[in-house]
């Protein structure tokens, strides 16, 4: 049975320096603020919601949410961004003091997809990727950028 899932609606980041984060995801990544948890309302958790997308992004400073729940430490996640938009999202990131590797993906003589990756101040790796995730296997991958760990 596929349950009838239309897409991520939130991540949770665990982060250690709240207002550093907020400075990466914002001013980095150019994502917007929808939300504060401050003060006793939220019972004492601190927390940043951004926006990426239709994807709700909380940076949580450490502590047990609702149902136990915990934020990733050090989460792999990736978000899609169309083909014709990559170059210049690859372009305004390092602009913007990001360090970018690059990938490939595909098979000799073609490329299905391309992927830029970014570290956050709490070594979260951020990766925007043109594939689109329901068409399966992207092929093999391929370093772009000298050095990408892992290839």
């Amino acid at each position: 049975m596929v349950l009838p899932v239309t897409g991520v609606n939130e991540l949770m980041l665990e982060v250690h320096d709240l207002e550093r984060a907020e400075r990466f995801y914002t001013e980095v990544l150019g994502f917007p603020v929808l939300l504060r948890w401050e003060g006793e309302f939220w019972r004492g958790r601190e927390a940043v919601w951004l926006l990426a997308g239709n994807t709700r992004i909380g940076l949580v400073k450490p502590a047990l949410g609702i149902a136990r729940a915990r934020p990733g430490v050090h989460v792999h996640f990736a978000m899609h961004v169309e083909d014709a938009d990559y170059d210049e999202l690859v372009r305004g990131l390092r602009e913007r003091g990001a360090e970018v590797d690059e990938v490939t993906f595909g098979t000799e003589g073609s490329v299905n997809a391309r992927s830029a990756y970014v570290i956050d101040p709490d070594q979260h790796v951020v990766e925007f990727w043109t594939w689109d995730a329901t068409r399966g296997d992207t092929g093999i991958p391929t370093a772009v950028t000298p050095g990408v760990y892992g290839l």
